[in-house]
C-alpha cells in the first residue's frame, strides 16, 4: 500500500511546482497478512500481538527480528519493505502526522485493514538532501 502511495505521490509531484519542503526520510513499512480463517476471538489476538510487538521496536533492525521470529514461529506471513531517501512532502498528510507522534526508530500505530495490519518506522530524521543544503534551499 505504501508503494502505491510513494509510487501515486512522485507523480502528482512531478506534476505541481517544486515544494518548499524537500527534506527526505528513510521509511520502513512491516506488514502482517491475517488468514481468513481465523475466528474473531483469534483475530483480536492476532492484532494484540502484532500491536505489542510492535510498540518493543526501538530501531528498524528490531522489525527484522520481529519478522524472522513470525516466520520462524510461523504466526503471520508478512513483509518489511524498506523505503530510502522518500521526499516527506509527498507522503500523505495523515501519515506525515502520525510519523511526527512517534519518535525515530519507534513504530506508528498499527493500520490496515482487516486482512492485513502495518506500521510504518521512520529509520532517520526527515532531512534536507545534500545539494538542497548546499543551495540554500528548505
Amino acid at each position: 500500500m505504501i508503494s502505491a502511495l510513494v509510487a501515486l505521490a512522485f507523480v502528482a509531484q512531478s506534476a505541481r511546482p517544486p515544494l518548499l519542503d524537500q527534506r527526505r526520510i528513510d521509511l520502513l513499512q512491516f506488514e502482517v497478512r491475517l488468514p481468513d480463517t481465523l475466528s474473531t476471538a483469534e483475530r483480536t489476538r492476532a492484532v494484540a500481538t502484532f500491536t505489542a510487538d510492535t510498540r518493543t521496536i526501538r530501531a528498524c533492525p528490531d522489525a527484522a527480528r520481529i519478522a524472522a521470529r513470525y516466520r520462524k514461529d510461523r504466526i503471520f506471513s508478512g513483509t518489511l519493505t524498506s523505503r530510502p531517501n522518500v521526499p516527506y512532502a509527498v507522503l500523505p498528510a495523515p501519515l506525515r502526522i502520525e510519523l511526527a507522534k512517534v519518535p525515530t526508530g519507534r513504530a506508528t500505530r498499527p493500520f490496515g485493514s482487516g486482512k492485513e495490519l502495518r506500521v510504518l518506522i521512520a529509520c532517520s530524521e526527515p532531512k534536507l538532501p545534500r545539494n538542497a543544503a548546499s543551495q540554500g534551499t528548505i
